[in-house]
């Protein structure tokens, strides 16, 4: 194994000294910050096994895996090689603590260790790099993969709008077909519940506000078709006093409420509410990773009833949440899903992400207390524009120069 130090003023010429001295095969061991710059470490046939090939005890001829791994990793000259042990050699104490495997060597872990970091380093150099040449060579396409970041969206849905766009536009038009194609991409349920009624049950994590939400859905028929039209049913027993908000709704709306804690208590509620145009279901709210979710989709599934389960969304929730919640609840048929809380997120953009990727389509938006009025049904012009006021509304909040610049000039046009 060949090794040579290099020294420069910075990481990105030290590389280039790497490749133009020892080629593009060379593999970088270490680096650090020294007076003047940085070093770096390099080998030319460089073989990461010699590290872990040791493993095993050698023949007693041999040379301990500790010095077979100690000759791979010496730098210089300057760093004494370890005494070595003949047959004539006195044997160790009897009580010495067995020799440590090579790949437990603090050496090896600590050039393990650096290799990590280097690796870290040199990607997202590579990735400043890329993105350096992707905006010299579309500048356009480069600045608006920027503003579809800056709303939420998930990468790969911003990377695809931003590559969907026709570049002999100019800017503005560019963001205003991007904006369009992203409205195209999100499905949207048409005013189901109100329309068809049936038995619906709200799914979700705790604390979406399905319970509210409810409330407002059930307010909303009751005045299209009367309140004897609605019924409610719980089936949260989890939290202390899980129905009292609930019920109290049911009071005001002049509506019965059953509350039914398994399978068969469930079916005999359907049951005797079947004259009910609406059923509104009120689940326990479950963490997607709580074992006792398994629980809320088997009962869910037990019914001869069909039951349209639809999920609740906090777009306050970051977007690897939301994906992970949707993973999750997909166990049961999903009818489509509810973004809740839209007056408290920073960025609608996580939730239309998981619409669009998981094919979920919005039936209701919910942004705010008030029942009936802060539930609307979704459309998705009104909740693309929605998603891009939010994006400015913390554009102009932001002290961040980035997100600043990103923003300037921003003209919202949802409806290209």
């Amino acid at each position: 194994m060949n090794i040579k130090r290099f020294h420069a003023r910075d990481m990105r010429s030290a590389i280039r000294q790497v490749r133009q001295s020892m080629g593009p095969d060379a593999v970088i061991l270490s680096n650090r910050k020294v007076d003047g710059g940085v070093e770096l470490v390099a080998a030319m046939d460089y073989d990461e096994s010699l590290l872990t090939a040791h493993s095993e005890a050698p023949p007693a001829e041999t040379a301990s895996p500790r010095e077979e791994a100690w000759k791979d990793v010496r730098y210089s000259r300057d760093i004494p090689e370890p005494p070595r042990f003949s047959a004539i050699d006195p044997a160790p104490a009897a009580d010495a603590p067995p020799a440590r495997p090579a790949q437990e060597d603090p050496a090896i872990l600590e050039m393990q260790n650096e290799l990590k970091s280097l690796r870290s380093l040199l990607l997202g150099q590579l990735s400043g790099l890329a993105w350096g040449q992707e905006t010299a060579r579309h500048p356009n396409r480069a600045r608006l993969l920027q503003r579809l970041l800056a709303m939420g969206l998930s990468s790969a849905l911003a990377r695809e709008l931003a590559d969907g766009c026709d570049e002999r536009l100019d800017f503005e038009d560019s963001w205003r077909q991007a904006l369009g194609h992203l409205a195209h991409r999100l499905p949207v349920a048409d005013n189901p519940i109100m329309d068809r009624g049936g038995v619906v049950a709200l799914v979700g994590a705790t604390g979406v506000g399905k319970t509210t939400t409810i409330a407002k859905l059930a307010a909303r028929f009751a005045l299209r078709h009367g309140h004897r039209a609605v019924a409610f049913v719980t089936t949260d027993h989890y939290r202390v006093a899980a129905h009292e908000q609930l019920r109290s709704y049911a009071r005001i709306m002049g509506v019965p409420m059953v509350v039914a804690t398994d399978a068969p208590a469930l079916q005999t509620a359907l049951d005797n509410l079947a004259d009910k145009r609406l059923i509104l279901i009120d689940t326990a709210g479950m963490s997607q990773r709580d074992m006792a979710l398994n629980e809320q989709l088997a009962l869910l599934t037990s019914g001869s009833r069909p039951i349209d389960t639809w999920l609740t969304l906090a777009t306050n929730a970051q977007r690897g949440v939301l994906g992970e919640i949707v993973q999750a609840w997909r166990k049961v048929p999903l009818a489509g899903c509810i973004l809740t809380k839209i007056d408290e997120t920073t960025s609608l953009g996580g939730a239309l992400s998981a619409a669009i990727e998981h094919e979920l389509p919005v039936a209701y938006t919910s942004d705010g207390q008030r029942v009936p009025e802060d539930l609307h049904a979704a459309r998705a012009h009104s909740l693309v524009s929605r998603a891009v006021g939010i994006m400015q509304q913390v554009a102009a909040g932001s002290r961040d120069e980035h997100i600043s610049l990103a923003m300037s000039g921003m003209v919202a046009h949802a409806h290209g």
